[in-house]
């Protein structure tokens, strides 16, 4: 037997392939791969090996497995051509009705559950039966016909079908190749199914799958957008600085965040909800912190990251505007720097200002020079109009705002070389007496002046300060601009007297030049420049406020006013122009010069005497009462030069008593510290001698001593009436705080100075009594109590036939003390639940009083409350709640100015918006201290857009400079009281300011028309027609808290005050259309009846006025006809405007909706396009009067409504008084 052995290192790369190796390494066959291989020996494969076994026993072994080979290939060859033909046969049954049925399967897997069970349930009968129809009409030839066939129906024969073949009970469909087909197909959409319902855990892969790349797909967007707005952030650092490397100041940024709060408003609502910063922005940086542009970005980033795109995007254009405004702003402190060199070269005498009608003047020189290829160039604004001078001022505004006006075209440049205007004329040269300076004084006081007289509140360290100040150096090289400015009341020259005085410069200065322009001053010049004031932002304080004058400006004024004629962006060579133009057309001669120095001494010597009288009057009344004996002042006076001067101080005394009793209407002993001061200086110039005032104001301080105790209770009382009169300046118009810090006060000083005393208290205010006028023609309306007393007190009213000692107290005008409330008998009690031994207590009444010593109210305190039998209240006490209700009455008057000014402001946004539809809209803002003492506030009060109802806020915010850098427009306004023009936040804007007594500014009136830059001349007109009403308005409220008189002209405002104010505005209107009636004559209504046909808003113009005057033809339509209309138009008919009150009794039965109906969609331009002024006029009236009548209505309607829920409502009860408690604090 041979072996066949195959050894390892002897074997070839083709045995190695060819062979198997077994575990044991000999060779395993296997079956060859082909016949030919089986008919090849393999002994190329392997080596025979002699061995000792016989040849035949190999040779069988060989054939046995070459015969298993062979048998193994036969019938794999067999079975492998059956499947091949079993396989082409199926192929060949399916080809033709697998191509319809693979329609329904597809990868849309929604659709999954739809198409399985319509393949298993309808189609495979719905084919079929399609088919029979298909074949059925081709055999009726109906295929190619378009008309119906009326022997065969489709439907029909379908649905016979379907009944026959119902699968249900017959199975014949089942016989058809592609039915058979959508069965397997069936099939196959079934094992989907279950694949997508059952195989849970491929559903929970996929839905992670599909989640995660959701969150990839996330986190790639956010991460591009991260890059994108770190981009445009670094973008934005640059549009605020020069370079990478410079900075930017955090308070800028800050605005700018706090700014964009303001404009979510103006946002589509889908973004104003996720206008929300990501933190809070901190208070205004104030420590000059500024951000490199990492921390810009990172900053400004931290603030933003959860708005979306399209937000980021709105506030990134926030940003932009911000940045634009910066840049300008640095612009005009660059030219504020020129200007303020220019100011102090024309100011060559040092007094702090400058004639206004002269530096107008010089405008309008430098205007008309102007070419007029040019004028339209450079942007210069009309110096004879609004907003350079003053609505009243201005010329007409039938012009057009940018034409040049050449009226002074044929002036010479020496324009401004007139002769100054009279007030700058030189006094007498003689010293001025104590009197005359008394006289020269009083025509500038102002109703604040008067609040300030009678306010006992003054600080005592002024006249320190007063005394140190000399002019002996008049010189104006060696004065400085810091004088007392010449439109400054007497109150505000002694609340700011150290500062706003004439100093002496510091010598050696060295010249300055024009800021960054090019402007060449004379040789020699030598100025000051103030840069803290110019170039620091945010750090103004109240004292920058400044008064209008019409005659003078100051440095600020100046400013403003040369940048509201320059206009927006003024070119560099222009400003330049105007620069040279100013300096050489300024000029002062020596006389005027000298003159000016001689007042401004003058004004400061007064200021002194002044500060002296005041603080002497101060000293004086220790309690804060507001008033001095004229007893106790003559005790002390009689002794002055042992008695020698009696008769001159008798005759003094004389002289003031006189006088107060002619400017009040009644005698009273008492003195103010107006009338102390007026008492002061008429004895020093009835006493003989030089120097009279000063010796006998020191001998008078001499005489007044007061202990340290006394000392020490008076500060502590002064400072809590400041703190009543703080509350009326920072209350936004509002009542209840004047009321809280009322109360605060009288209950800190009955537990500090009164022996703790338990007290109550409370306000009435006198009315005119309406209603039952057979009880006396005022009654007492209880206004404000304490918490104790409120259930019983409030709006409870007070007759004069009834018990009580409050009107004995107002027909005297003095206090009245009851010690013993039970042994007086004559005490109203309005709590029923008091038992008689439980009313033993003191009880005062102090009258309020307005500044002509009118009584207006009273105030009440009393111990009933006090569990000891002996609590009476002392002089002392006595004489500071008199000081009380002085304060109360200051403060009272401040609030009811306020809301007066508030009113009459609606009415003229209502009346502006309604007119002019490019107002985009209008905030109305109050002045306010910020309680601080270091600047002012604004409290935005009302917002108004366009026809909606005014919006007017209970709790208004508050604006601070600091953090509306970017609205500084606003402050300007204040600080300057001028009308500012400027663009904040890509929208135009006109702050208008409404003035007080004392010339500063009390509200601001914020015009917005969007991002329109102009008006049309109609809407503009009509908007300052406005302006100017509620400026005159306001002079009228300024007046009457002054003087107290007031005006009533309409029938409406007799009836009360409020009505008064309700109507004011339009009342003006109507008095001013009633003059431009006036001013229509005969050829001007000619003009009307001209038309043969006249247009139709004409015809409606004058139907609705002959409507309001004949309503009985109105309602017959008489005045369709035109003939009829014109035939009224007459004489009478002026004659019947002027006299027409559309408040009278009897007006409100006047159809006011219908008569105004046709005139409702009639804009205002339109009538102005027809160019016919009684059209025009006659438009206005009529609305007026409409206005006015239907007011009436509605407000004699709510009185009415108002009286009837009042007499239901429970005593105490009324949401329009104040509750307090006496833990409030």
């Amino acid at each position: 037997m041979t072996e066949v052995r195959c050894s390892s290192s002897r074997r070839s790369g083709n045995e190695r392939g060819s062979g198997r190796l077994s575990s044991a390494g000999s060779i395993a066959l296997t079956p060859p791969r082909s016949p030919a291989m089986n008919r090849v020996p393999s002994g190329y494969l392997m080596r025979q090996v002699e061995s000792p076994s016989t040849p035949s026993k190999w040779q069988r072994q060989h054939e046995q497995t070459m015969f298993r080979q062979l048998s193994f290939q036969r019938e794999a060859k067999k079975t492998s051509v059956k499947v091949s033909k079993e396989k082409a046969q199926k192929l060949a049954r399916k080809i033709p009705t697998e191509l319809l049925a693979k329609e329904w399967m597809n990868d849309n897997q929604v659709t999954l559950d739809s198409r399985a069970y319509l393949v298993e349930n309808l189609l495979p009968t719905l084919i079929l039966g399609v088919e029979k129809l298909l074949i059925e009409a081709d055999k009726l030839s109906l295929t190619g016909k378009e008309e119906r066939d009326a022997n065969f129906n489709p439907v029909n024969y379908l649905a016979q079908y379907l009944m026959r073949n119902n699968p249900r009970y017959s199975n014949f469909s089942e016989a058809s190749p592609y039915v058979k087909s959508l069965r397997e197909v069936g099939e196959v959409l079934k094992a989907q199914i279950f694949q997508l319902e059952d195989n849970k855990l491929a559903k929970i892969k996929n839905e992670a799958k599909r989640k995660r790349e959701e969150r990839e797909k996330a986190a790639q967007f956010k991460k591009q957008e991260a890059l994108r707005r770190t981009s445009t952030l670094e973008e934005q650092f640059l549009d605020w600085v020069d370079n990478k490397e410079s900075r930017v100041e955090m308070a800028l940024v800050q605005s700018a965040l706090k700014s964009f709060s303001d404009m979510v408003e103006y946002l589509p609502e889908e973004l104003q909800t996720l206008a929300q910063y990501s933190q809070v922005v901190d208070a205004t940086d104030d420590s000059g912190r500024t951000l490199v542009l990492r921390d810009f970005v990172e900053y400004i980033a931290g603030f933003v990251e959860d708005y979306p795109a399209s937000l980021f995007d709105q506030f990134v254009q926030h940003l932009k505007r911000c940045s634009k405004a910066y840049h300008a702003e640095l612009e005009r402190e660059q030219r504020k720097a020129t200007l303020s060199d220019i100011f102090y070269m024309c100011d060559n005498a040092g007094v702090g200002v400058l004639d206004r009608h002269r530096i107008i003047s010089l405008f309008e020189s430098f205007y008309d020079q102007q070419p007029a290829e040019t004028a339209k160039l450079i942007r210069l604004r009309n110096p004879r109009k609004w907003p350079v001078v003053e609505i009243d001022e201005a010329d007409s505004e039938s012009e057009d705002e940018e034409a040049p006006a050449k009226t002074m075209a044929s002036k010479s440049s020496d324009t401004a070389d007139a002769t100054p205007v009279a007030a700058e004329s030189a006094p007498d040269d003689r010293p001025a007496s104590a009197e005359e300076k008394h006289e020269a004084e009083a025509p500038e006081k102002s109703s604040t002046e008067k609040d300030s007289e009678e306010n006992p509140v003054v600080e005592s360290s002024e006249p320190a300060a007063a005394e140190s100040v000399t002019v002996e150096n008049a010189d104006p090289e060696t004065t400085d601009a810091k004088k007392p400015e010449a439109e400054e009341t007497p109150e505000q020259k002694e609340e700011a007297e150290a500062k706003d005085v004439v100093a002496p410069l510091n010598e050696g200065r060295e010249p300055t030049r024009a800021g960054a322009f090019s402007v060449s001053f004379a040789e020699g010049t030598n100025l000051e420049r103030e840069r803290t004031m110019i170039t620091t932002r945010g750090t103004g304080s109240q004292s920058q406020m400044s008064a209008f004058d019409e005659n003078t400006v100051n440095m600020s004024q100046f400013v403003q006013l040369t940048e509201t004629f320059l206009g927006d962006s003024p070119a560099l060579d222009v400003f330049q122009s105007l620069c040279r133009y100013m300096r050489d057309g300024y000029i002062e001669t020596e006389e005027e010069k000298m003159a000016r120095l001689k007042r401004a001494h003058k004004e400061v010597q007064l200021m002194k005497q002044r500060a002296r009288v005041d603080n002497l009057f101060e000293k004086w009344d220790n309690e804060g009462s507001g008033y001095l004996e004229i007893e106790e002042i003559e005790t002390i006076v009689h002794k002055y030069k042992d008695g020698l001067e009696r008769q001159a101080i008798n005759k003094a005394k004389l002289k003031c008593l006189q006088k107060s009793k002619e400017k009040t209407g009644q005698a009273d002993t008492r003195l103010t510290k107006s009338e102390f001061r007026d008492l002061i200086y008429t004895i020093s110039d009835e006493i003989p001698g030089e120097n009279t005032f000063e010796y006998f104001v020191d001998f008078v301080e001499s005489c007044v001593e007061r202990t340290y105790a006394e000392k020490i209770r008076g500060e502590a009382r002064k400072k809590w009436l400041v703190q009543i009169v703080e509350s009326a300046d920072t209350s936004a118009a509002s009542l209840e705080t004047v009321y809280r810090s009322v109360f605060q006060a009288l209950y800190r000083d009955a537990e500090t100075y009164g022996n703790g005393k338990v007290i109550s208290s409370n306000i009435s205010i006198l009315e005119q009594n309406l209603k039952e006028p057979s009880r006396g023609e005022f009654c007492m309306r209880y206004i404000a109590a304490t918490s104790d007393d409120s259930p019983f007190l409030l709006n409870q009213v007070l007759h004069k036939d009834m018990k009580g000692i409050t009107f004995a107290a107002i027909e005297t005008g003095k206090p009245l003390h009851v010690p013993r409330v039970s042994n007086h008998g004559n005490i109203q009690f309005w709590n029923p639940n008091r038992a008689e031994d439980d009313r033993e207590g003191s009880f005062v009444v102090i009258p309020l009083k307005d500044k002509r010593k009118k009584v207006f109210g009273v105030i009440g305190v009393d111990t009933l409350r006090d569990p000891h039998s002996k609590s009476i209240f002392i002089t002392h006490e006595i004489q500071f709640y008199q000081g009380i209700a002085k304060a109360f009455s200051i403060s009272y008057h401040k609030v009811d100015t306020k809301r007066k000014t508030l009113r009459i402001v609606e009415s003229a946004i209502s009346w502006i918006c309604r007119r002019s539809e490019n107002v985009h809209e209008i905030n109305v803002y109050l002045v306010e201290p910020d309680g601080k003492h270091e600047d002012y506030v604004l409290r935005r009060m009302m917002l108004a857009q366009g026809e909606k109802d005014v919006r007017t806020f209970k709790m208004p915010s508050r604006l601070e400079r600091k953090d509306n850098l970017f609205r500084d427009y606003l402050f300007k306004c204040v600080d300057n009281s001028d009308t500012v023009t400027a663009d904040a936040y890509g929208q135009r804007h006109f702050a208008f300011p409404l003035r007080g007594g004392d010339g500063r500014a009390l509200a601001v009136i914020d015009i917005s028309t969007g991002e329109a830059s102009s008006m049309p001349k109609h809407e503009r007109k009509e908007m300052l027609r406005m302006l100017k009403l509620v400026q005159k308005a306001q002079k009228e409220i300024n007046k009457e808290s002054l003087d107290g008189e007031k005006t009533v002209v309409l029938e409406a405002e007799k009836e009360g005050e409020d009505t008064r104010i309700e109507v004011m505005f339009d009342r003006l209107m109507l008095q001013d259309l009633r003059k431009n009636v006036t001013k229509l004559d005969s050829r001007a209504y000619a003009e009307l009846k001209s038309y043969a046909s006249p247009p139709t808003v004409i015809h409606n113009i004058l139907k609705a006025t002959l409507s309001l005057f004949y309503p009985e033809k109105a309602k017959t339509n008489a005045f369709e006809d035109w003939s009829v209309c014109r035939q009224m138009i007459n004489s009478d008919l002026n004659a019947k405007i002027q006299q027409f009150d559309p408040t009278a009794e009897g007006c409100e039965t006047i159809p006011a909706y219908a008569i105004g109906e046709p005139l409702r969609d009639i804009p205002h331009g339109v009538v102005a396009k027809h160019s016919s002024k009684p059209a025009e006029f006659l438009y206005n009236w009529i609305f007026v009067c409409l206005s006015l009548i239907q007011h009436t209505k509605r407000m004699r309607l709510a009185e009415s409504m108002q009286e009837r829920s009042a007499s239901m409502l429970p005593t105490g009860m009324t949401p329009d008084h104040l509750r307090l408690r006496e833990d409030d604090d």
